[in-house]
């Protein structure tokens, strides 16, 4: 009996990781716009599917951020991934993500830039992610340098 429930709360935690996805973006110049008109920052996470840093960030930090209350009125997290289709960029124009990723001179994953509705960095960037430690101190330092920007 024990183990039909340990093989439950596997099967219900699997079903709760899986369900937690970060939204690919689909038009940047929209989605930015909509979080500059709304207070918030947007955050463009690109990662790559074989990447083993971005999974961990995934899981200890944006999966977390975006399970918290705190920061769902601050952060308007969106995915671009180097496999991904096309996209609708600042210029209103439909580019292949790759493009985009290129344009803002990513050259490692995960990154995440911090753009303002015409798609300016207005944080210091993050690229790679190694442990918790000191990542949570960053990443919240640069969400409230952006939110300065933002809302001054």
């Amino acid at each position: 009996m024990r183990m039909f429930g340990f093989i439950l709360l596997i099967g219900a935690a699997q079903i709760m990781a899986s369900s937690d996805q970060i939204p690919m973006v689909q038009n940047l110049v929209a989605e930015a716009t909509h979080a500059e008109d709304n207070g918030m920052v947007y955050l463009l996470y690109v990662s790559r599917s074989a990447c083993p840093y971005c999974k961990k960030l995934e899981q200890n930090v944006l999966f977390p951020m975006r399970a918290s209350k705190s920061y769902e009125d601050l952060v308007d997290l969106r995915e671009i991934s180097f496999e991904g289709g096309s996209v609708v960029d600042f210029d209103n124009k439909t580019h292949p993500s790759i493009d985009i990723i290129r344009r803002f001179d990513v050259v490692g994953t995960p990154t995440l830039l911090f753009l303002d509705s015409s798609g300016a960095e207005i944080s210091e960037r993050l690229v790679g992610y190694h442990s918790e430690d000191f990542y949570w101190y960053y990443f919240e330092q640069s969400i409230e340098k952006a939110l300065e920007v933002i809302n001054p």
